[in-house]
């Protein structure tokens, strides 16, 4: 309800009676609802100070960190099925009858696959040699045309492979390439980013969609993958062209990603290949 415009049939009265038969049903907050909102919190604040207050406090003597986002993330749902529950006496808060009816391994598979693909890319080296050829092309391009062309294989490709497994396999190339190519390594990842979110026009394209699917076949009438289909090809196109030109203007404006390769860059990628002199002047 928005507060001064008018709906047919939905007032604040209709509102505010819909919301007073919602918290009778649901009835009074539970001890249980508090412990479980107080996991989620702690959860949330351990990720957020884990890089100034945990890991500099547990690491190992080659300064690699004992902690993860992972592990820090998994401690507060583990610690929920030791915590007695109140609403269902001799039970924990969480148990794992509950898990497998409820959690989409499946979901989870997808995920910790395209983060494996991302992990086989740059430990086999086989972004290297894609990173090389795609290097060879980028001074032939104009920046706009190769945003537009990033943008327009990806939102593709993501359509198919899923947009997290799509964007843990470009994001390598395009890093490698970047460096090869001697350009800001933002200039081609952030458009390939932008378009990982263009996950349109299949159910299989991205997790959100999936879960839409499955819950309209609660519906009267289900969405198929005409649905999908025909509302997502026309959203997609309009989205390659407005997302590649506001990628290649924002980005040269907020993230200066048009200035010459920086040096963090060169770091992260091992670097060998980069000798740095002083050298008086502006770089362009």
């Amino acid at each position: 309800y928005i507060w001064g415009l008018k709906f047919t049939g939905v007032t604040q009265e209709v509102l505010e009676r819909e919301y007073q038969d919602f918290i009778e049903e649901v009835g009074p907050l539970s001890r249980d609802e508090i412990l479980v909102g107080a996991a989620q919190l702690m959860q949330t604040i351990l990720l957020v100070i884990r890089p100034y207050a945990v890991s500099p406090l547990l690491h190992m003597p080659t300064d690699q960190t004992f902690l993860n986002d992972a592990t820090l993330a998994a401690i507060p749902p583990v610690l929920l099925f030791f915590v007695p529950s109140q609403v269902r006496p001799g039970q924990a808060l969480l148990t794992w009858p509950v898990v497998h009816e409820r959690f989409n391994f499946g979901l989870l598979l997808l995920i910790g696959g395209s983060m494996a693909i991302n992990a086989g890319f740059t430990n086999s080296g086989l972004d290297i040699p894609l990173g090389d050829a795609l290097a060879k092309v980028i001074p032939l391009v104009h920046p706009a045309v190769l945003d537009l062309v990033i943008v327009t294989v990806v939102a593709i490709s993501c359509q198919v492979l899923s947009s997290i497994g799509v964007a843990t396999m470009m994001l390598p190339i395009l890093s490698s390439a970047a460096v090869q190519a001697t350009v800001h390594p933002l200039a081609l990842m952030l458009p390939a980013t932008v378009a990982a979110s263009f996950s349109f026009i299949l159910p299989t394209a991205t997790p959100p969609n999936v879960v839409v699917l499955a819950k309209s076949q609660e519906l009267a009438r289900p969405l198929r993958f005409y649905d999908f289909f025909t509302n997502g090809v026309p959203l997609t196109l309009v989205a390659i062209v407005v997302g590649s030109f506001l990628s290649h203007f924002m980005g040269a404006v907020v993230f200066q990603d048009n200035t010459p390769l920086p040096q963090w860059a060169c770091e992260a990628a091992g670097g060998a290949e980069c000798i740095w002199v002083a050298l008086p002047g502006v770089a362009h």
